[in-house]
């Protein structure tokens, strides 16, 4: 597989016919993962042609519905697909308290109903600021205030980093900071925030993503510029590509 990002969603916890619940398909030489698999995302996956053992690793922000619930029709097809079903095992990562929210959600259904004896389900609660998988290292990094970790990482000489769920602070400014491209979290932002995020940060490609509400993008991205961001700042949307 080529190297890639797709945003399979790019929406938030209100249902908007154009965008699902905010997700992010990685693709790195013969590495694939899923950051985040909120409402609709399963079908997304299905869109691409997935399969189910196309998908091994799954990468959680933190646990708010819009970000973990299509966990559970995502795992009701592979137990008992007629045409899909799964023979390989399947990690999760996540924050703190991953094993605990995990196993609430799981146990609303049962081990009978989501699981088969064919393949195993493995959680990897991350402590620290690093995950490894598959001999590759993600930066794993707490951005305020939901319990939420971003995710960045190299690829070739492209750095990336995906915000997940994060309000407007340093932290983020700092996060963004010399990634060459970078999907973050516009919803919880004013159009201020987002200005002084572009501008503070200065990265080439900023993509607006988990989007709440209408954005003049040209109009900020005027603002930020005057204020020295000299990069691309757009709306990110749902199956959009980006090569690596």
């Amino acid at each position: 597989m080529d190297p890639r990002i797709v945003l399979l969603g790019t929406g938030t916890c209100q249902l908007d016919e154009r965008r699902r619940a905010s997700s992010v398909l990685i693709e790195l030489d013969g590495l694939r993962v899923v950051y985040d698999l909120g409402r609709g995302i399963a079908d997304r996956l299905a869109d691409l042609g997935l399969r189910q053992d196309d998908v091994e690793h799954i990468v959680f922000s933190h646990f708010h519905p819009d970000h973990i619930s299509d966990l559970i029709p995502y795992l009701h097809a592979a137990a008992w697909s007629r045409t899909d079903p799964r023979s390989r095992d399947l990690h999760l990562y996540g924050p703190r308290g991953l094993e605990v929210q995990m196993m609430r959600l799981l146990s609303l259904f049962g081990p009978d109903t989501l699981g088969r004896e064919h393949w195993n389900l493995h959680l990897h609660e991350v402590r620290g600021d690093e995950i490894e998988i598959e001999g590759r290292s993600f930066e794993f990094l707490d951005l305020p205030p939901a319990g939420n970790r971003g995710l960045r990482f190299r690829a070739g000489e492209t750095t990336v980093g995906l915000t997940g769920d994060s309000n407007f602070h340093d932290s983020a400014i700092a996060f963004l900071s010399g990634v060459d491209l970078g999907i973050f979290d516009s919803g919880h932002l004013t159009d201020d925030d987002i200005v002084e995020l572009a501008s503070a940060s200065n990265s080439p490609r900023l993509v607006c993503s988990h989007v709440y509400r209408p954005l003049d993008l040209d109009a900020l991205g005027q603002r930020a510029r005057r204020r020295g961001f000299s990069g691309n700042l757009e709306m990110g949307s749902d199956l959009q590509v980006f090569p690596l």
